[in-house]
């Protein structure tokens, strides 16, 4: 194969680029729900810390996350190589930490835990969007 044919061969065909946006934001808005209900009962009971019920929350969010966004979304071949595991794993770790001092972070200027928690969704889906998308999955 010639290198113009190697480049064309990682950009995915049209077809399959069309509608991930789209197909994101459903996976997402399903995933959000789930975790984020999680996420808000174990912030109102008190229970558990903030460190504790972000970890609970992530963790339901990778497991999920994982299969729906690498098959679904961006139609990801070898999702059991190594590679996208550990990368995957790696960005879930930086979005659970900055989704912890966000939580944190709010709430010191005054804003409650789950008000805090709700806003930072917008912010870290478009930097999880992005992880995914050129990083995990291309």
């Amino acid at each position: 194969m010639t290198d113009a044919g190697e480049a064309t061969d990682q950009i995915p065909p049209r077809g399959k680029r069309r509608g991930q946006k789209r197909r994101f934001g459903a996976a997402g808005l399903c995933n959000v729900l789930v975790t984020n209900l999680v996420l808000q009962m174990l912030l109102a009971s008190n229970s558990v810390s903030v460190l504790a019920a972000t970890l609970i929350s992530q963790a339901i969010n990778t497991g999920f996350g994982y299969t729906i966004y690498g098959k679904v979304v961006f139609q990801a071949k070898g999702l059991r190589n190594h590679q996208p595991i550990l990368r995957y794993l790696a960005l879930m770790t930086t979005m659970w930490l900055l989704n912890t001092a966000g939580i944190d972070i709010g709430t010191t200027l005054g804003f409650s835990k789950n008000i805090a928690a709700a806003a930072l969704i917008p912010c870290l889906a478009v930097l999880s969007y992005g992880a995914q998308k050129y990083w995990v999955f291309k």
